[in-house]
C-alpha cells in the first residue's frame, strides 16, 4: 500500500511539473501587477499577463557605471532585489511563441520595455532587437477592452529614439549627481545631493526668497465709497483726482521672469485723509454707464503639471499624491495615461463629449465644431492623449464606485479630471459686464469713482465645472444721477513682496520654463524636502540654510547647472533625440567635458570653510 501511494504522489507530481512547462502561445510583459489581471481579461486564454514590477535593469548604485572614455556607454546591471523577477520572466518567456513588452507609452517605459528585452536575451551587439527574436512591442493609452485589443492588433518595433531619450536623461542625470553630490559631501555638508532639475527646482526657491529680502514694501492708501441704491449693496473705488491716476503700477525683473505690483499715490495717511475729510458729506454723480458683453472660453483638458497645479489648488493635494491617485485611476481603466504634455483628445472622445453635453446640458452648449487646443510643443513621436476619463456615460456613477472600491481621494481627482475633459468641448460662457463712472467735486479738487459688476449672462463650460463664482450686481443708474454714499471708507495697505512657491506655482514655474519632465515634478519635489533643502510654511517653500548654501555654490562654481535656459535647452536636446535629430552621445559629450573641467577647477579652489551654513550667507 505504502509503495503504491508513493508512485502515486509521483505521478502526481510529475503532473505538476508537466503544468509549468507548458507551452504559453503569447507572453505579456507590463510594467505593474495591479494590471496583470483586466488586461489578462481582455485578452483571453491564450495570452499569460506578468509583470516586471517597474525597472529591473539600471545603472549600478554604488558606481558611476557610465564609461566616460568610450562614448558614454551605460554599465547596466540587474537592479538590486530584481534577480527573481528576471529568472520569473526569462522562465516564463523560454516557453512562449511570442512576447509583448506592453509597459507605459512614454519614453521611460519604452527603455523598461527595451531593458526586459535585454534581460531575454533578445537584443544584438548594437542594443537593437534580434531578427529572429520573437518579441514585439504593444503600446496604448488606456485599459479599456477596445484599446487593448486595439494594440495588440497592431503591434510595433521598439522606437530606438525613444530609448536613446530615456538613456540621455539617465547617463546626464547621473553623471552630475554622481559628480557634484561628493563634492558637496567634501565642501559643505555629507549627505548632501545635486541633480539636473532638483538643483534648478531649489534655485528658484532660494532666488524668489532672496527677492523677496531685497524688496521693499511701502505704504499706501486707498478711499471707497460704500453705496446703496434699490436696496442693492456696491462699492465704488477712487481713482482719479483731478484725471490723474492714482494708481500706479510697478514691475521688477526677477530670476525667472517680471514681478507685477501695483499702489496708490496716496502715500501717506496724512495725504489720504486730507481727501477723505474733503469727501465726507459729498454726494456723487454719475457720469456714465458703460455696459459690455465678454466671453470666457474653456481651459484645455490636463496635462500631467496642469493636474498638479489643478489638484493642489482645489482637492489641496500634493503633487506625489495626484500621481500615485492618477496611477490607480488608469490602472483601473477610468483616465488615459497620466504622464502625458498633450492637450489633444480623440476623435472618438470627443464625439462622446459632445453627445453626452448635448443630451445632459442641451444644444446651446455645444459649439458648432469640436474645439481642438495646441500643444505648445509638437513631438511626433509622442503622440500621447490629454487626461481624459475612458468612459462618459454614467459617469457620475463610476465616480461613486470609486469613491466605494479605491477611495474618496481618487473619486474627487476623477471628478476634477472629468469635468475638465468635457467642458473643453462646451461653448463659452457669456458675461455682462458694467462700469459705473461716478464723480464729486467737494472743493477745487475733482474725484473719480469707479464701480464695476458683471453678470453671468449664459453660463456655458461653467455649468460642468460648477466655478461659476458670485455674481457682482449693480444698480440700474442713469448719467446724471445724484447718489448719497453711505459713507467713505479708508484702507491701508503695503505693496506685497513676489509670493514664495507653492507646489502649483513651483510646477508652473518649471513647465514655462521647460524645466524637467511633468512626470518628474512630484519626486523631485519630494525630493528636496527629505533632502531639507526647502521646508514647506503655510502651503509656501521657504528654503532652509542648507538650500542657501548649495545654491550659492552651484551658481558661482556651475553656473550651467543651475541655469534656466541652459536646462530647457537640454530638454529640447531631449526631444531632438526622440525625433531622430541627434545623437544622444554626442549631447552628453559637449556637456560632459567643460563640466569636468569646473569639477577639477573647483575641487582646488573652494574651501571648506568658504559656504558654511549661516543664516545670512553674506555673513561670511
Amino acid at each position: 500500500m505504502a509503495a503504491t501511494k508513493k508512485g502515486s504522489t509521483t505521478k502526481k507530481a510529475k503532473k505538476a511539473t508537466a503544468k509549468k512547462t507548458v507551452t504559453v502561445k503569447n507572453l505579456v510583459i507590463v510594467e505593474s501587477p495591479s494590471k496583470t489581471a483586466s488586461i489578462g481579461k481582455y485578452l483571453g486564454a491564450d495570452y499569460f499577463v506578468t509583470s516586471s514590477k517597474g525597472h529591473i535593469i539600471d545603472l549600478p548604485k554604488s558606481d558611476l557605471g557610465i564609461d566616460t572614455e568610450h562614448n558614454y556607454k551605460p554599465e547596466y546591471t540587474a537592479m538590486r532585489g530584481k534577480k527573481k523577477v528576471i529568472d520569473e520572466l526569462r522562465k516564463d518567456a523560454k516557453h512562449a511563441q511570442m512576447i509583448y513588452l506592453a509597459t507605459d507609452l512614454d519614453r521611460e517605459g519604452e527603455a523598461i520595455g527595451w531593458h526586459i528585452a535585454s534581460a531575454l536575451g533578445g537584443l544584438d551587439d548594437n542594443g537593437k532587437l534580434k531578427k529572429d527574436a520573437p518579441i514585439k512591442r504593444v503600446v496604448f493609452s488606456e485599459i479599456t477592452k477596445d484599446a487593448i485589443l486595439e494594440a495588440f492588433k497592431n503591434p510595433r518595433e521598439l522606437n530606438y529614439n525613444l530609448i536613446d531619450a530615456y538613456q540621455a536623461r539617465r547617463v546626464l542625470d547621473r553623471l552630475v549627481g554622481y559628480k557634484l553630490s561628493p563634492l558637496l559631501w567634501r565642501k559643505i555638508q555629507y549627505g548632501l545631493s545635486a541633480g539636473r532639475v532638483q538643483s534648478v527646482a531649489v534655485r528658484l526657491i532660494v532666488e524668489r526668497e532672496n527677492e523677496r529680502k531685497a524688496f521693499t514694501q511701502t505704504p499706501y492708501y486707498r478711499i471707497t465709497a460704500q453705496l446703496k441704491h434699490e436696496n442693492i449693496d456696491f462699492t465704488a473705488d477712487l481713482t482719479h483726482i483731478d484725471d490723474i491716476k492714482i494708481e500706479e503700477k510697478e514691475s521688477i525683473t526677477l530670476f525667472a521672469g517680471d514681478y507685477s505690483y501695483s499702489k496708490t499715490t496716496l502715500d501717506t495717511p496724512e495725504k489720504a485723509k486730507v481727501h477723505l475729510l474733503a469727501l465726507k458729506t459729498t454726494d456723487l454723480t454719475v457720469q456714465s454707464v458703460e455696459s459690455k458683453a465678454s466671453k470666457k472660453s474653456p481651459s484645455a483638458p490636463f496635462t500631467t503639471a496642469s493636474l498638479q497645479r489643478a489638484a493642489q489648488t482645489f482637492l489641496y493635494m500634493t503633487a506625489k499624491s495626484t500621481m500615485r491617485n492618477a496611477q490607480r485611476l488608469y490602472e483601473e481603466g477610468h483616465i488615459s495615461y497620466h504622464r502625458t504634455d498633450s492637450t489633444n483628445l480623440s476623435e472618438a472622445f470627443v464625439t462622446q463629449a459632445r453627445d453626452y453635453i448635448k443630451k445632459t446640458y442641451g444644444d446651446k452648449y455645444i459649439p458648432a465644431k469640436p474645439i481642438e487646443y495646441t500643444d505648445k510643443k509638437k513631438r511626433s513621436q509622442e503622440a500621447h492623449e490629454a487626461i481624459r476619463p475612458t468612459h462618459i456615460e454614467d459617469w457620475e456613477q463610476t465616480k461613486k464606485s470609486i469613491a466605494i472600491h479605491l477611495g474618496e481621494k481618487e473619486a474627487n481627482l476623477y471628478d476634477l479630471i472629468t469635468r475638465r475633459a468635457l467642458a473643453s468641448q462646451a461653448t463659452q460662457a457669456q458675461y455682462h459686464n458694467t462700469t459705473i463712472i461716478l464723480t464729486a467735486k467737494p472743493n477745487d479738487h475733482t474725484y473719480t469713482f469707479r464701480a464695476r459688476g458683471s453678470v453671468i449672462a449664459f453660463d456655458g463650460f461653467l455649468a460642468i465645472t460648477l466655478s461659476m463664482g458670485e455674481d457682482s450686481i449693480l444698480p440700474q443708474l442713469t448719467e446724471g444721477q445724484k447718489i448719497t454714499p453711505t459713507s467713505y471708507e479708508l484702507s491701508d495697505h503695503e505693496t506685497s513682496p513676489p509670493p514664495r512657491y507653492s507646489e502649483a506655482s513651483l510646477i508652473h514655474a518649471l513647465e514655462e520654463h521647460e524645466i524637467g519632465r511633468p512626470s518628474t515634478y512630484a519626486p523631485i519635489i519630494d525630493t528636496i524636502q527629505n533632502r531639507q533643502y526647502v521646508i514647506k510654511e503655510n502651503n509656501a517653500f521657504v528654503p532652509e540654510d542648507i538650500g542657501f548654501a548649495v545654491t550659492k555654490l552651484l551658481v558661482e562654481h556651475f553656473p550651467r547647472v543651475t541655469d534656466l535656459d541652459f536646462t530647457a535647452d537640454m530638454e529640447q536636446q531631449m526631444d531632438d533625440i526622440v525625433d531622430g535629430d541627434r545623437e544622444w552621445e554626442k549631447i552628453i559629450d559637449d556637456f560632459y567635458k567643460p563640466f569636468e573641467v569646473k569639477l577639477e577647477q573647483a575641487e582646488k579652489e573652494i574651501e571648506r570653510d568658504d559656504y558654511k551654513v549661516l543664516e545670512n550667507l553674506d555673513e561670511k
